[in-house]
């Protein structure tokens, strides 16, 4: 990799020529190389059972909750990001980076977990596919994969999530979706629209 593909956002360098099919919100949200953050709102569920309690606790996951205010803060790191969310009061931090020597995959990891993620530009926006998932350093069986559905897009010009993670034998983890809007907005403008 060139020094000058190094200094491109993490998602413009992973996409390629691909990055510039994205939506116009989802552009923005990624194209950045220092700091952009946003604010919205989001509803979380969270699977109900005993070991779905327990895996969320250990990383840490959101409670459920309708309409939370949420903010997620996109911060580069060298040629990783780091995301730090916000949903009501409840952080969670990821860390986000290409893979050397695989090009067009990312990682993200957050607690004990690492998971390998391939990001398609779609007509409707960003799917996300899992390739491969690392627990404290050591390969995962794939029979035990969490079972992702991970999609940005867009909406009346505002950026929007769509994640549930399922796991085998478990059932849901967590699900969240809603949208963004980057900082600059004014809180006035953005109380002004409807939660979709």
């Amino acid at each position: 990799m060139t020094t000058a593909e190094s200094a491109l956002p993490l998602y413009r360098r992973v996409l390629g020529d691909d990055f510039d099919r994205l939506p116009g919100a989802v552009k923005r949200l990624h194209d950045h190389s220092g700091e952009l953050c946003a604010n919205g709102l989001c509803r979380v569920s969270r699977g109900s059972g005993v070991v779905s309690r327990v895996i969320a606790r250990l990383f840490a996951l959101p409670p459920s909750g309708e309409s939370l205010p949420v903010r997620v803060c996109f911060i580069a790191e060298g040629e990783a990001e780091l995301w730090e969310r916000d949903f009501a009061g409840h952080r969670l931090k990821t860390r986000q980076g290409g893979l050397a020597g695989r090009p067009g995959l990312i990682y993200e990891t957050f607690g004990p977990g690492r998971f390998i993620v391939r990001p398609r530009v779609m007509p409707h926006g960003l799917d996300l596919e899992l390739l491969g998932v690392r627990l404290l350093g050591l390969p995962l069986p794939r029979l035990f994969w969490p079972r992702i559905r991970g999609h940005e897009g867009e909406d009346a010009g505002r950026f929007t999530f769509d994640v549930a993670i399922m796991l085998p034998l478990v059932g849901l983890l967590v699900a969240y979706s809603g949208f963004l809007e980057p900082q600059e907005e004014t809180p006035a403008s953005r109380d002004a629209r409807e939660w979709p």
